[in-house]
């Protein structure tokens, strides 16, 4: 991992504090139906991580240490677009909600404390090929890095809302442990006939904020959720049933920095000279002096306090209702700020029995390309219900896939 994290050195001359793979995390809500008529208890835990570029193999030498060959490079370069994505996610937490107990008008309330990572980077394919191949291919050509950005976050979440059942609002503390968010918004590298130097052009920002043991910030956000209903007419039935389709946006909000957050910018074009990228396995073993590194290409940093908006989610959904024997599920996710392109999924759900379902859809987009989803719950003594999901149920045994996902809830109706 070190050695992709250089190219971040030239870019923003900032180290990377990544919790992406290290805690797999994640949010596999896709299937969760929410019951509006009992009060719940619920403990979960997800997580999910991906990628549009490498493979499980390629991934797993990032997370577990090991070496990049020549074959597992151009599998990965056969697979790269204009613009890249790698990232996981991920959440553990415990809600509890109460649709019947009310506390104002028909308005019941909900409390959710969690524990969150997510960390992701998006690039180009000019600069994968700088990163892996060197820049001897790409001599008297120039390889374009705009658009190449990152971040990892850890925090904690607590929350605490109404519900009436057809609009939910909820009002969040966030603690941060770790916020780090770069972007390269413009840039490009020109490299002579020689190879031996390199003409930097960046535009480009970062801030960096981090202490595992103590709190380097915090946020306070809004979440919104509204429940759209229809009727309909079972085929085998006069009694109508109900579906519901979900809308929701959350962590809208701001994100304030203790004073020792360290914000760098980039603006500039310049030349450097000071050693030559010929391959990824010589390029950990150059001999690189940060400060000189810095001087060279003009860095300017600052220790102060941040304030900028928290990245947020938009979100709608479709889950099953457990109603009809099949029914449809479709979904849309959108994450602001994170690398994460919009993930669309479609698929069904069938009503096995009373106490058991089987939900499964194939999805696009997020960190990863084309994935193949299952969800299984079953209720134990009319009070318990377990579930077991995967996003990506395929990449859990195969290191050919694009990413893993797995997640669990055990929730407990008090009915």
């Amino acid at each position: 991992m070190k050695k992709l994290i250089y190219i971040f050195l030239i870019i923003t001359s900032a180290e990377w504090n990544d919790p992406i793979l290290a805690q797999n995390t994640g949010n596999n809500q896709l299937f969760e139906y929410t019951d509006t008529s009992s009060v719940v208890l619920n403990v979960y835990a997800n997580g999910n991580y991906g990628s549009s570029i490498f493979n499980n193999e390629f991934i797993d030498v990032f997370r577990l240490g090991g070496f990049i060959d020549n074959r597992m490079k151009g599998t990965a370069l056969s697979n790269s677009k204009r613009i890249n994505y790698m990232g996981g996610e991920g959440s553990f937490g415990i809600s509890f909600s109460d649709p019947i107990h009310k506390l104002y008008g028909n308005w019941g309330y909900y409390i959710d404390i969690s524990s969150n990572a997510s960390g992701a980077i998006q690039f180009t394919d000019d600069l994968y090929e700088l990163v892996f191949y060197g820049n001897k291919s790409d001599a008297g050509d120039t390889s374009f890095i705009g658009q190449t950005g990152f971040h990892s976050r850890n925090f904690k979440k607590f929350s605490a809302g109404i519900d009436n059942n057809k609009l939910k609002i909820g009002l969040s503390f966030l603690s941060f442990s770790n916020y780090n968010q770069g972007l390269v918004q413009s840039g490009y590298t020109l490299t002579d006939s020689m190879g031996s130097n390199i003409s930097l052009n960046l535009n480009g920002s970062q801030i960096q904020s981090t202490n595992i043991l103590k709190q380097v910030g915090s946020g306070f956000a809004l979440d919104f959720e509204y429940r759209i209903s229809q009727e309909l007419i079972a085929k085998d039935s006069s009694d109508s049933k109900a579906t519901t389709v979900i809308i929701g946006i959350k962590n809208i909000g701001m994100y304030v920095s203790r004073k020792n957050s360290v914000v760098t910018t980039v603006d500039s074009t310049y030349n450097y000279n000071g050693f030559n990228v010929s391959s990824i396995s010589s390029f950990g073993n150059s001999i690189i002096n940060q400060q000189e590194l810095t001087d060279s290409i003009r860095i300017i940093s600052d220790t102060t306090r941040f304030v900028g908006l928290l990245p947020f989610e938009i979100y709608f959904y479709k889950p099953p209702t457990y109603l009809k024997k099949w029914e449809i599920i479709y979904g849309f996710r959108y994450k602001i700020q994170s690398s994460y392109r919009a993930f669309l999924y479609f698929g069904g759900n069938l009503h096995l029995t009373s106490r058991m379902n089987i939900s499964s859809y194939l999805g696009f987009g997020g960190y990863s390309n084309l994935q193949f989803g299952l969800a299984i719950n079953k209720r134990f003594k009319n009070n318990l219900l377990v579930e077991i999901n995967s996003n990506n149920l395929l990449g859990v045994f195969s290191r050919e896939q694009y990413g893993k996902a797995v997640g669990i809830s055990l929730k407990y109706n008090f009915k």
